[in-house]
């Protein structure tokens, strides 16, 4: 892409979720609660899911990317690592809350299975999700 002109910009939710949860203010209290019951799991997830989801965290940190882009001519942003949300959340609630502020190209490098025109199964295993408007390419 970038031979192509393109400016690319990869904004890896992998990298986001690392950086939120390493700086979470609980982090030395999860970190505590881990020594006393290593194997809450049911626990463990709900925290870090709280961490990831309260204030939105990662789709401001998107949006704010889209926003510094807007007008930048050629810009292209691809959003990786999609696979590191599960099983705190899904794409399409980010995607949801940011209808409408997409205004340069931006590619979801989606881990799924298509299994329609507008259906993704994320990670081939969550039930459909027939919400995305979006372009599909691959299956």
């Amino acid at each position: 892409l970038r031979n192509e002109g393109m400016d690319v910009t990869v904004f890896s939710m992998a990298d986001q979720i690392q950086d939120i949860l390493q700086s979470a203010p609980l982090r030395q209290v999860w970190i505590d609660a881990d020594r006393k019951a290593p194997q809450d799991w049911d626990k463990t997830n709900q925290s870090l899911t709280n961490a990831l989801t309260r204030n939105a965290p990662i789709q401001k940190r998107l949006e704010a990317v889209l926003e510094n882009l807007e007008g930048s001519e050629n810009a292209m942003v691809l959003v990786t690592d999609l696979e590191a949300l599960h099983p705190y959340l899904r794409i399409g609630a980010i995607e949801a809350q940011l209808q409408g502020k997409f205004h340069v190209p931006t590619i979801f490098l989606y881990p799924g299975v298509r299994t329609g025109k507008t259906r993704l199964k994320f990670l081939g295993f969550y039930p459909e999700d027939g919400n995305y408007r979006s372009v599909h390419v691959g299956g």
